[in-house]
């Protein structure tokens, strides 16, 4: 799985309180990763925002389409999108996750992607 640094732009990240989110662990990105290659899809790279709200997109190939999940921290949604022959993208679903821990986020993987298993 491929690494990617975060440029910031505009004010500097000492000047937002610090916060925790499970997205910027090793652990979490393993586990949303393979909850998304166990619905049949083939992962291409995971990047997490360093942000204040925990925001995070899983991009991969299914059915020969390019899809991806965007974790919207500040809205609560978790959304499953295709790509268009443009630059566009298609909301093909999305999931409100009630609890922001690793356990509601591969559950809603799982939901939206059409695995087993109840979003909460």
């Amino acid at each position: 799985m491929a690494e990617h640094e975060v440029m910031w732009i505009g004010r500097r990240p000492a000047a937002m309180a610090p916060a925790e989110h499970p997205a910027t662990s090793e652990a979490f990105a393993e586990a949303v990763t393979a909850a998304c290659a166990a619905c049949g899809a083939d992962v291409e790279d995971y990047v997490a925002a360093a942000g204040a709200y925990g925001s995070w997109l899983l991009r991969f190939g299914r059915d020969g389409q390019r899809q991806r999940l965007v974790w919207n921290g500040k809205d609560g949604r978790l959304v499953l999108e295709q790509a268009t022959s443009g630059v566009a993208w298609n909301e093909l679903g999305s999931s409100a996750i009630s609890e922001r821990d690793q356990e509601h986020f591969v559950a809603g993987v799982r939901a939206l992607l059409g695995g087993q298993s109840n979003v909460a």
